[in-house]
């Protein structure tokens, strides 16, 4: 609407004729100023009728990352940096549009993975077990004390970190022998840094992130059971909102301070994990190799 009547002001000044039917109507002169106007505060108030900010995203669940990162995948370089404990929900995001690059020809040229899980092997307190207090310590009944717990980060190393990692150099190892024209980088890197949040950057452009809850549970693992505080998704009970995400590219400039800021944190991370190794690190081979360039033992 607004161009059409830009479109007839300007048509009026032009060819006279119009111009003074227009002004024998009453449409041109101070009426025409007036509905210009008119139409300018309908489509600002249109725009932000919702009092949504461009660039700002904010999403229900895991499932709902899945449409930014099959979009992402439409690149020709993509590249996918992430940070959180085992890179589960990581895998789980990447399986379909890697299986689909490992099944069809697709038109991209470099695929980069960036992967910064927790160290496993030094002990934390979260996750961590969980054991009563003792009746003479004068705390409330129920209070529990946390601690670090062996076996639980066991059993996130064994059923978790490595075995995601060897599903995902699985897919990695399908899409070179589908696209062998694709220049692979992948690689994972130890943090002692306990993570907060999940972090997804896509391609340098959007930054997703899932703060981590905390949850008292029950988890069984080899013939046992055991009691601990494990870092739970920041799920629906505590909000509406679970994943929040920003954009670089927005048209606001607060919006792409905070993506850029972010994405600062996680490259400072990066670079920084590149000299400092865990002494006994939970993955053994931190990046992937192509199968034909693979030493046999």
């Amino acid at each position: 609407m607004l161009a059409v009547v830009v479109l007839l002001g300007v048509a009026a000044e032009i060819i006279d004729p119009l111009g003074d039917a227009l002004k024998g109507q009453g449409f041109l002169g101070g009426s025409f100023a007036a509905l210009i106007a008119l139409v300018l505060f309908d489509a600002v108030s249109d725009s932000d009728a919702t009092g949504e900010v461009a660039g700002v995203y904010v999403l229900a669940g895991l499932n709902d990352l899945r449409t930014p990162v099959r979009e992402a995948f439409e690149a020709r370089h993509v590249r996918i940096d992430f940070s959180g404990f085992t890179m589960q929900t990581l895998l789980v995001l990447l399986r379909e549009p890697l299986e689909r690059m490992a099944d069809e020809e697709v038109r991209t040229q470099e695929l980069t993975l960036r992967v910064i899980v927790a160290h496993l092997n030094l002990p934390m307190n979260l996750p961590g077990r969980l054991d009563p207090a003792a009746e003479s310590a004068g705390l409330p009944a129920g209070t529990v004390h946390f601690a670090d717990s062996v076996e639980n980060r066991q059993r996130m190393r064994d059923d978790f970190t490595k075995q995601n990692w060897n599903d995902l150099k699985d897919l990695l190892d399908r899409v070179h022998e589908r696209n062998p024209h694709i220049a692979i980088s992948c690689e994972i890197r130890e943090s002692p840094q306990i993570p907060e949040r999940k972090f997804y950057i896509l391609n340098q452009e959007t930054l997703f992130y899932a703060p981590y809850g905390i949850v008292d549970t029950r988890v069984r693992w080899r013939e046992g059971s055991y009691r601990i505080l494990d870092t739970a998704g920041f799920g629906l009970r505590y909000g509406k909102a679970r994943i929040i995400g920003w954009d670089r590219r927005s048209l606001s400039p607060s919006t792409r301070e905070i993506a850029e800021h972010h994405m600062e944190w996680h490259r400072n991370l990066w670079e920084k994990l590149q000299y400092i190794k865990p002494e006994h690190p939970v993955i053994d081979d931190p990046r992937w190799i192509p199968p034909e360039d693979r030493v046999t033992p």
